[in-house]
């Protein structure tokens, strides 16, 4: 039965929409929420299905956390502090983000990707040019840029 606007969606509806929502990709509880919002289904339900969704693991927001730093070490991208933006952007818990952040090994990801960026896009570019974008990325001020 297709949803239809001004209609009450129920429990089990939201729950299919959510589902078949989360089947293309992780996402953050707020995400989903977001999607039911737009979706018109109300506060109440939205809660139970996310509540519902966190009980049977479909939704773990520390399991995207750690996927979302395997993804940027494999494909480093992203300073450190851009990676914080996007997971914050994404509704995600600031206490949980930072735990999996302080574990994370910062120094040798952001030394990876300086060496790519000054061997690549930043390459025959002045020193302080370099550490110019560098910082305005989210590196850390203290950056060894050959001079």
């Amino acid at each position: 039965m297709p949803f239809k606007l001004g209609v009450k969606m129920d429990f089990e509806q939201a729950k299919e929409k959510a589902v078949k929502y989360l089947v293309l990709s992780l996402r953050t509880e707020e995400e989903v929420k977001n999607k039911l919002r737009k979706l018109n289904v109300e506060e109440d339900t939205i809660c139970e299905v996310t509540e519902y969704l966190k009980s049977i693991g479909y939704i773990d927001d520390s399991k995207y956390i750690d996927a979302y730093l395997r993804q940027s070490v494999s494909i480093p991208k992203y300073s450190v502090y851009e990676i914080k933006m996007k997971l914050m952007q994404k509704g995600i818990n600031k206490n949980l983000l930072y735990e999996k952040l302080n574990a994370f090994d910062k120094a040798t990801y952001e030394k990876k990707i300086v060496e790519k960026l000054l061997n690549g896009k930043l390459k025959g570019m002045e020193p302080l040019k370099q550490k110019a974008y560098l910082y305005r990325r989210g590196f850390n001020s203290n950056i060894d840029v050959d001079d």
